[in-house]
């Protein structure tokens, strides 16, 4: 709701202009426009987003948006191609602002601006756009089953469950190949320890070495294997080295302090999981899935690396009083705020960078042991929603997971979850994840990249979901293209079986495109 409050406000602004004290600095009104060009530069809609960062430079000249508006008109040309026009709004920003808070990233970004001028394409290049199908890789359509556990006591079992799920259409299993502490093990794993990972590497525990066998038998019954392996919490028997946790900010007790996880901001961590990412690509599997914690939400990361490194390409220090306006304490006890500065976007965008950098380095570890991997990563659907939300939350946007070239975008579409979070009924959950599936196809272009995953098991009551309900998301999100799917949990009794034919329909999508 409060994203279509900005987007009308933007257009208001717009085309009906400001009534009166136009001089005048209303800080709401100019961070509302802000934040409604940044969710324009953040859906990769750059004219628009130029647009409205001009409209708040002429509308609210006084007001403190304006230098990050100048600097952001630079970004939005920059990716649009447009090195020449970026450099000269780059040029704008440094003589009106020699002493800003931007100053480096824009030396830095006139820089990068030079090298793509530099750049000569192809005559082909040059005639195609850049997301020209006819130069794009083809990527295979996936069903997949996503298994948190296998209860089969034998590999003889887990062959005969694997038969089943190749008759129920299934052309690829997401398996766990990492363990926590108060998770089920696998029950045909002899476990040397609580928790570790399922394959052998000398940089985790090692529960047990059984990821070959079961790529083996996945290959055996004509299914792809994709391991769905942890990044940041992969802190097993963590040996206490608080320099390798991330920090958190409490808002209860106003202190920075250790939290869950590991900070892929110190390089000995980032090291010891190229290693983990190089063993796992040893293996005779076709993909790996990033686990949902290549994030780090609005109060992380505090830690002494991050802050060093964040410090050195920004020349100020991260800190809580710089980035929150008016934290309060919900009903529920949470704590929230009741906006963001602009330091605080700088610092979210730069945190996003970074992972997203760090997953590609992971990527290029794994792939040294195994060129011919592709790679799918977890996003939460807010990704595709909402930017600005998703970068505040998870510092996280598709646009930029989309620069790492992601084999697949596995968006989380837990409907149940989200009906629940949202105080929704079920219509209206399958509503927002159908909008979901459909602003991930804009974006990313090929249905098949985009895996949408359908949740199948209450994980509150832990019963299936009626096989009603789940015949309705299917109907609804297939109806917008050709996505490749993953069931969530997958557990034995669910009769997948019986929604084999709705994956082999074409889409209404596609109808549309062929009268």
């Amino acid at each position: 709701m409060q994203k279509w409050v900005f987007v009308v406000a933007f257009f208001f602004f717009l085309f009906m202009g400001v009534p009166g004290n136009q001089g005048q600095d209303i800080p709401f009104d100019s961070a509302r426009l802000y934040d409604v060009a940044m969710e324009f530069y953040y859906q990769g809609k750059y004219t628009e987003s130029i647009e409205a960062f001009s409209k708040l430079i002429k509308t609210f000249p006084t007001s403190r948006s304006v230098p990050y508006a100048v600097y952001m008109i630079g970004q939005s040309y920059l990716r649009m191609g447009k090195p020449d026009e970026a450099i000269q709004q780059f040029n704008l920003y440094l003589r009106q602002y020699p002493n800003g808070d931007r100053v480096n990233e824009t030396e830095k970004a006139i820089q990068m601006a030079r090298e793509k001028g530099k750049q000569k394409m192809s005559p082909l290049q040059a005639r195609l756009p850049a997301s020209s199908p006819s130069l794009a890789k083809k990527t295979k359509r996936r069903i997949c089953a996503q298994i948190f556990y296998l209860d089969s006591e034998t590999l003889e079992d887990v062959d005969k469950q694997l038969k089943e799920l190749k008759k129920a259409g299934v052309n690829t299993l997401i398996v766990r190949v990492f363990q926590t502490k108060g998770d089920r093990l696998f029950k045909f794993a002899h476990p040397r320890c609580e928790e570790g990972v399922y394959f052998k590497t000398d940089y985790a525990p090692v529960v047990d070495d059984v990821l070959g066998r079961l790529a083996d038998l996945s290959h055996r019954n004509e299914l792809d294997l994709f391991a769905w392996m942890t990044t940041r919490y992969s802190d097993f028997n963590s040996d206490g080295n608080v320099e390798h946790r991330v920090h958190s900010y409490n808002f209860e007790t106003k202190r920075v302090e250790p939290a869950r996880g590991l900070t892929v901001f110190h390089p000995d961590v980032v090291t010891r999981l190229e290693g983990i990412f190089r063993d796992l690509g040893r293996y005779p599997i076709d993909g790996i899935l990033f686990q949902d914690d290549l994030i780090l939400r609005h109060n992380e990361d505090f830690g002494l690396e991050a802050n060093k490194v964040f410090l050195k390409e920004f020349g100020f220090s991260p800190h809580p009083d710089l980035f929150y306006v008016d934290p309060y304490k919900s009903e529920s006890g949470k704590y929230y705020v009741r906006a963001y500065t602009h330091q605080f976007w700088a610092w979210a965008d730069w945190k996003n960078r970074w992972l997203m950098n760090v997953a590609q380095q992971l990527m290029i570890a794994a792939r040294s042991s195994n060129p011919k991997l592709e790679f799918g990563i977890n996003l939460y659907y807010e990704t595709a929603l909402s930017s600005t939300n998703s970068l505040a939350w998870f510092s996280q946007t598709l646009g930029r997971t989309q620069e790492k070239n992601f084999d697949y975008y596995a968006i989380m579409a837990y409907h149940r979850q989200t009906m629940r979070e949202l105080n929704l009924d079920s219509q209206k959950a399958i509503d927002l994840m159908t909008e979901v599936a459909q602003r991930a196809i804009r974006s990313v272009g090929d249905p098949s990249r985009v895996m949408m995953k359908v949740q199948i098991l209450d994980w509150k009551s832990y019963e299936l979901l009626p096989a009603k309900e789940i015949d309705e998301i299917l109907t609804s999100i297939l109806n917008q293209g050709n996505l490749s799917l993953a069931f969530v949990p997958y557990v034995d009794p669910f009769p997948l079986q019986q929604f084999k034919g709705k994956w082999n329909e074409p889409s209404k999508a596609n109808h549309s495109l062929h009268p």
